[in-house]
């Protein structure tokens, strides 16, 4: 175990480092910060390089520390300065960003898409909810938010390391999806649009939520069933997040 006391170490300046895209992107990392996130990064398959943990940490939990990872404590002061959270529990890792360029949707199972979500915490929390609704990947279009942000880590509230994620899922990958005997089924308002709830959903479906501003893109609404949900009050709109959990749970209704 080696020690850091200075927020000018080399070691302190590469992790604040992947707190930009740009920096994630050129070394194939990114940070997760939390007892939570760290022990299910660690439950995981995933690769971590190192474990960050504070003076305050290191003394007083009672954690296990893998005996193969680079482990370096910190000193107080100088972890705060590593962190994006406010208030950090005293832990953080160095994940390697896992290679999902390889994907083929199976017609067996449940995915859904997200065409340009912008907000990284909606995306955390699709993440999250298709985790807990049974699905088996969460597909992102190219102008998605970056995945490994650490809003997006944050929000799916460990999912991250239970779901499997594709990045770059471009339109045309997504029209071969259809060709190959998916539906899809997307929240927008349309000339076919219908309501949510008779949309069936029984068959091989690929659901779509769209940008939180603009909604799903009209190449995407072409290839579409597009549905809506009921507004009955005065809102102008659901939350991203929300409409995806209300169009996932529909389909875990349907076939159960």
């Amino acid at each position: 175990m080696l020690e850091i006391t200075s927020s000018s170490n080399n070691k302190c300046k590469y992790v604040n480092s992947l707190s930009q895209k740009k920096s994630r992107q050129k070394y194939g990392e990114y940070t997760i910060e939390g007892i939570k996130s760290v022990s299910d990064a660690l439950n995981s398959e995933r690769e971590i390089t190192a474990l960050y943990v504070s003076d305050s940490f290191f003394e007083n939990e009672n954690f296990k520390y893998p005996k193969d990872i680079s482990l370096y404590k910190v000193q107080d002061d100088v972890f705060m300065k590593m962190c994006d959270t406010k208030a950090p529990q005293g832990i953080l890792a160095v994940v390697k960003i896992e290679d999902e360029t390889y994907f083929t949707p199976d017609t067996e199972k449940s995915y859904i898409y997200c065409d340009c979500i912008n907000d990284p915490g909606n995306l955390g929390t699709i993440i999250r909810t298709a985790d807990a609704a049974g699905f088996d990947g969460v597909l992102l279009s190219d102008g998605c938010v970056d995945l490994y942000s650490p809003k997006t880590v944050r929000s799916s509230m460990g999912s991250f390391f239970n779901m499997r994620v594709v990045t770059g899922v471009s339109y045309e990958k997504l029209s071969e999806y259809k060709n190959s005997g998916f539906q899809l089924i997307g929240g927008a308002l349309g000339d076919n649009t219908i309501d949510y709830r008779s949309a069936d959903m029984k068959k091989p479906t690929i659901i779509i939520v769209g940008n939180e501003a603009n909604g799903i893109s009209e190449d995407v609404q072409k290839m579409c069933q597009c549905v809506k949900i009921p507004i009955l009050g005065k809102a102008e709109s659901l939350n991203a997040g929300v409409a995806a959990a209300i169009l996932m749970y529909e389909l875990v209704r349907q076939r159960s």
